[in-house]
């Protein structure tokens, strides 16, 4: 499963929501039979990269590569 946004509305961060759909998520993933749960975060962003290493989620042995075109 590759998760494309996770988002918490800064209103209701630090209230636990971001961990109960985390752990939703799994709870399905895993009744859907998938092996995996892949997603980014910007290297910027250690809060994010906090939560999922808190919620049990481990930084994969990837590099992401692009090139802006144009404009």
């Amino acid at each position: 499963m590759t998760v494309n946004d996770f988002f918490v509305r800064p209103d209701h961060r630090q209230k636990g929501f971001g961990r109960e759909l985390a752990k939703r998520l799994v709870e399905e993933c895993k009744g859907m039979k998938i092996d995996e749960i892949g997603l980014e975060v910007l290297h910027a962003n250690k809060t994010a990269a906090s939560f999922w290493e808190s919620v049990g989620l481990r930084q994969a042995d990837r590099f992401l590569f692009r090139k802006k075109l144009g404009r």
